[in-house]
């Protein structure tokens, strides 16, 4: 890749080519191989175009963010320093794409340097690129491609949880969550090539992060036009998954191209979390070990090694489901909240109860009858420990705020918050039972209480889903300002 270093441009210029608007659709579409080759192509054609070096880099980190394949990291991480020199030997300042495409060749290996760990550079890329976007915004205002990065920042830093405070800190730079989505949406509506780009980070802000568009319509159109993008099923599937609509979201799951798997590792873990909501305990098997054999990243294998021992656990084949309870601890890491949770429940030999494991999955997966049957099955003075008491009244409220039945998950979420004060152990029942009712209260236009809520759900630490639970009551707070 690095052989087109000795072609310094002496006609510089930033154009886009039927091939190379190809070639980025293909690459949102995770379709990398035949992306690389057109951009090859259109090097090869016009080495003094400085888009093709853009969209090669985007091809790259988009692969990694999605693989995270370490070995492949080392392979390329030097390529950064290779597109900038590139683009700088353009020097073509009069135009809009010069500062734009060095400021997204920074900022995709910003979110790259992230995912591996090395977040201290990935912040300085992050400024770099702040810069150089700012510094485009002014210079050429009408240039809309600018306000997707720029959008996209703002939300991110404006909605950074206190742990990540530094990053925001080192940038010098707030963020400011209304105005990011305005710039989302402006080119949205400018209908430009970015706009799909545009709308599926505004989709992931909305659902992700200011807890908005309940009835996914976002989504649903994104797919609706675009059926074969592996990378917008597999994100409706998961949307899906969160609003408890796993039976809709195992139909979309199995409507995936055949290459699906191969592309995007995750759909696997996903397909497995499905089946497991469904009490296909065997099945889900499949799915979650072959992520874990192909899915050449960290992240979520603790959660998938956890799932698996559910999977056997739930069955009271408890010698298997042991096998894999050892292993928990010792592989992936801790960067992930559901990882967190795996990995801190495994450390302490907390094995839970099989009864309430039952309820949780069948409430995130929107088989709220099946989970009522088991719920009415469980007898509160059979659980031991204070743990599986507080865990039961808040699989309880999950439950029923879920089904609809709001005073009798309010009533529950007080009992957790109420049980909660004096455990030793910080575990996020209290603090995301404090979220709900904030949530609630927000519905019913009770502004005190759901800001004392919030505010007490900002309160707990040091407690599995922190980040989350902390992220999602600010942006509440703000919201109601």
């Amino acid at each position: 890749m690095l052989c087109f270093i000795f072609c310094i441009p002496s006609h510089a210029t930033y154009y886009f080519t039927t091939e190379l608007e190809a070639a980025y659709k293909e690459i949102v579409q995770l379709k990398f191989t035949e992306a690389t080759k057109r951009i090859t192509a259109e090097q090869q054609r016009d080495p003094h175009n400085g888009l093709p070096v853009y969209l090669r880099s985007l091809a790259e980190t988009t692969q990694l963010l999605f693989s995270e394949d370490e070995q492949q990291y080392q392979i390329l991480k030097s390529s950064e320093s290779a597109y900038l020199k590139l683009l700088n030997a353009n020097n073509l300042t009069t135009s809009p794409y010069h500062n734009f495409c060095l400021a997204e060749v920074k900022l995709q290996w910003a979110f790259v340097k992230m995912k591996f760990n090395d977040e201290v550079n990935g912040a300085l890329n992050t400024k770099q690129a702040l810069g150089l976007l700012n510094e485009n915004l002014k210079t050429h205002p009408a240039f809309v491609p600018t306000k997707k990065s720029l959008g996209l920042l703002n939300v991110i830093i404006g909605s950074v949880p206190n742990s990540h405070a530094w990053i925001a800190s080192s940038l010098g730079f707030k963020g400011n969550i209304e105005a990011g989505m305005n710039m989302l949406q402006e080119v949205i509506d400018s209908k430009n090539i970015y706009l799909q780009e545009a709308l599926l980070f505004k989709i992931i802000a909305e659902q992700y992060i200011l807890n908005r568009d309940s009835k996914m319509e976002s989504i649903k159109l994104l797919y609706a036009k675009n059926p074969n993008n592996i990378l917008y099923g597999y994100l409706y599937a998961a949307i899906l998954c969160k609003h408890s609509k796993s039976e809709e979201a195992l139909t979309v799951i199995e409507r995936l191209p055949e290459n699906a798997y191969e592309s995007l590792a995750v759909i696997d873990y996903l397909h497995g979390d499905v089946l497991l909501q469904h009490g296909n305990y065997v099945e889900s098997r499949i799915y979650f070990n072959r992520f874990l054999s192909e899915f050449k990243g960290k992240n979520l294998t603790k959660d998938a090694t956890y799932k698996l021992f559910l999977s056997y656990w739930l069955m009271n084949a408890d010698a298997d489901a042991n096998t894999y309870w050892q292993k928990i601890t010792s592989v992936g890491q801790t960067t992930y909240e559901s990882d967190k949770y795996a990995h801190k429940i495994a450390q302490a030999n907390e094995l839970p109860n099989k009864q309430l494991a039952k309820i949780r999955l069948y409430t995130d997966g929107g088989l709220y009858e099946k989970g009522l049957e088991v719920f009415n099955e469980t007898n509160l003075s059979d659980l031991l420990t204070k743990k599986d008491k507080i865990e039961y009244y808040y699989r309880a409220a999950r439950l029923f705020q879920k089904s609809g039945k709001t005073k009798e998950c309010m009533e529950y979420y007080v009992k957790v918050i109420t049980l909660s004060t004096d455990t030793k152990n910080n575990y996020y029942f209290a603090p995301n039972s404090a979220l709900q009712l904030g949530y609630i209260y927000v519905q019913l236009k009770n502004t005190p209480q759901a800001k004392y809520y919030f505010n007490l759900a900002i309160a707990y630490k040091n407690h599995e889903y922190e980040n989350s639970i902390e992220q999602k009551a600010k942006i509440a707070l703000h919201e109601i300002k």
